[in-house]
């Protein structure tokens, strides 16, 4: 990903995007593209290839990292829909099978989806909000 520079490439695309949109409406646009990557990846690897990305976004709109790749973090543990999404849904749904009725994927994501539609609209608010008051993410371009 890094070697070939795709996260580059990704990263100017979305970096096109950042000074036309709204802070929040950004940390949501991060929050619920990363949520949807780690349902089907896992965290670790949906992290692993998109704080890249995130961060050559941020180089080349020249905005603080931080403020971008906040909200990505958070965002990987918002796995709630899909029993591949974690390894204790994965259990679960390997142990309901001695049940009468055993669970199906169908249930997990009826049960996930309210939570992380909600968890999805309150992280953006608080990423956008908490990621200003104690990390100052909205501050300038670093001088690493």
């Amino acid at each position: 990903f890094i070697q070939s520079g795709l996260n580059i490439a990704m990263g100017d695309a979305f970096a096109a995007m950042i000074p036309h949109v709204h802070g929040y409406v950004l940390h949501l646009v991060i929050i619920v593209a990363i949520t949807l990557c780690s349902q089907i990846f896992s965290s670790i690897g949906t992290a692993a290839a998109m704080l890249p990305v995130l961060a050559a976004a941020a180089q080349e709109a020249v905005v603080n990292p931080l403020s971008l790749m906040l909200p990505a973090a958070i965002a990987t543990s918002f796995t709630f829909l899909l029993p591949t999404a974690t390894p204790p849904n994965v259990v679960v749904l390997a142990k309901s099978q001695e049940l009468p009725r055993p669970l199906r994927i169908r249930d997990f994501f009826l049960s996930g989806l309210p939570l992380t539609l909600v968890a999805c609209v309150v992280g953006a608010a608080l990423t956008y909000i908490m990621g200003n008051v104690v990390f100052d993410a909205q501050s300038p371009f670093p001088q690493w």
